[in-house]
């Protein structure tokens, strides 16, 4: 069920389904909270908590410029306005930026981390490029460009597709670009080693060019175990979504769920 809940800098609309240990999701630029319509299954593990970034989806936009650390700060308000303690984290290729942000700020406050397609900072060409011409679109109203993009290459799927395309066109143009803006000058990496979470880091093995960042993540966190699920690249959630939810599972077992 979709819930609008009410922050001092706006709204987060944010579906909650299941019951059990917290779950907050943390989508990708432009998508929304559709990013993780085949993680539904994980509610016979947790509370799953879904939320719209600001600006996507039905939540309102955060006043600009904005950081990492303040949409970080804006989820860890809408937990404490849900009255939920200690979730698990699920942060998606940038979402997982926010993710490390919330637990870099708030580590006594979280549970764990699921990391999946993530990266702690932007240093190599390839990651470079995508962002320039990521912010580039969405700075010349390219939201259903992009929408469209970035549906096409997680789901084949031609129903999803329309469901995904109109949640995801949805994005407030201003605020994607800032979100990309921010995302491409976030670096934690010389801070990784405060994080003493337990951690869970996936990867898609056909995802080659984000390896070095898992490397990276990997040697920083002292309690990290990383996963590459074989045939996928960067797409993990729709594309290995089975597998990624079996994952999950089994990381909330063996950190006493």
């Amino acid at each position: 069920m979709e819930h609008t809940i009410t922050l001092p800098n706006g709204t987060l609309a944010c579906t909650i389904v299941g019951q059990g240990t917290p779950l907050l999701f943390i989508h990708a630029p432009c998508i929304g909270s559709i990013n993780f319509v085949s993680q539904h299954p994980l509610t016979d593990t947790f509370q799953l908590l879904v939320p719209d970034l600001p600006g996507h989806g039905h939540s309102s936009p955060l006043p600009e410029p904005f950081s990492i650390h303040d949409l970080a700060a804006c989820l860890h308000g809408l937990m404490q306005k849900l009255g939920l303690e200690k979730p698990y984290l699920l942060g998606y290729s940038q979402g997982a930026s926010i993710a490390l942000e919330y637990a870099l700020c708030f580590p006594e406050q979280v549970s764990g981390l699921i990391l999946v397609s993530a990266f702690s900072e932007v240093n190599d060409l390839y990651l470079h490029s995508r962002f320039y011409l990521a912010q580039a679109m969405a700075g010349i109203h390219g939201v259903p460009l992009l929408a469209q993009s970035i549906t096409s290459s997680h789901t084949d799927d031609p129903q999803l597709q329309e469901k995904w395309i109109k949640h995801a066109s949805l994005t407030d143009s201003t605020t994607l670009s800032h979100l990309y803006k921010a995302g491409h000058s976030y670096n934690c990496t010389q801070r990784l080693p405060q994080i003493t979470l337990p951690t869970l880091l996936v990867y898609g093995a056909e995802d080659r060019s984000i390896h070095p960042y898992g490397q990276l993540l990997s040697e920083g966190i002292p309690n990290s175990k990383m996963v590459m699920i074989p045939g996928v690249a960067h797409q993990v959630v729709t594309k290995a979504a089975p597998e990624l939810n079996r994952l999950c599972r089994e990381f909330h077992m063996e950190k006493g769920g």
